[in-house]
């Protein structure tokens, strides 16, 4: 079964984000052509309990600066082909110094023009970061030849 995992680590402020604020800036997951996103998981090095929205698009959307207001174009909504809430009271796990949020059992197909998907990570809360390489965000897909091999 071709099961991938596409990880990102954007450069984020080492400092604080106001509530709706993007967190480094336009994501770009290589490589991603089409797939069912099983899983998402983000992984907080400062362990901040935030909650965020993730935005996939199919298409390279108009680029928003980090630490920015997620403030998307127009043109851009119709590129939207999966969006998801991460809230911290349901969705992370805190350890000592550390944390992840997960969202397990997606079904959503994912699908790009070009061979990559691009997304936004936005926070509804106030983080503060304390290294630039605090975050990663990793999609776990199932490849659609995979999927369509098990549809008779």
């Amino acid at each position: 079964m071709a099961i991938r995992r596409y990880k990102v680590t954007p450069t984020v402020t080492a400092g604080a984000y106001s509530a709706n604020d993007v967190v480094g800036a336009r994501l770009t997951f290589g490589g991603l052509r089409s797939g069912v996103l099983q899983s998402i998981t983000i992984t907080d090095n400062a362990a901040q309990a935030v909650d965020y929205v993730l935005v996939l698009f199919e298409s390279e959307p108009t680029d928003i600066a980090d630490n920015a207001t997620f403030d998307m174009a127009d043109a851009d909504l119709d590129k939207i082909i999966y969006q998801d809430s991460l809230a911290s009271a349901s969705t992370r796990q805190a350890f000592t110094d550390n944390s992840y949020h997960f969202l397990y059992g997606l079904t959503a197909d994912l699908w790009s023009v070009g061979g990559t998907v691009y997304g936004f990570l936005i926070t509804t809360g106030t983080p503060t970061y304390a290294a630039t390489s605090d975050i990663t965000v990793t999609l776990q897909v199932r490849d659609f030849d995979t999927v369509q091999a098990f549809r008779i």
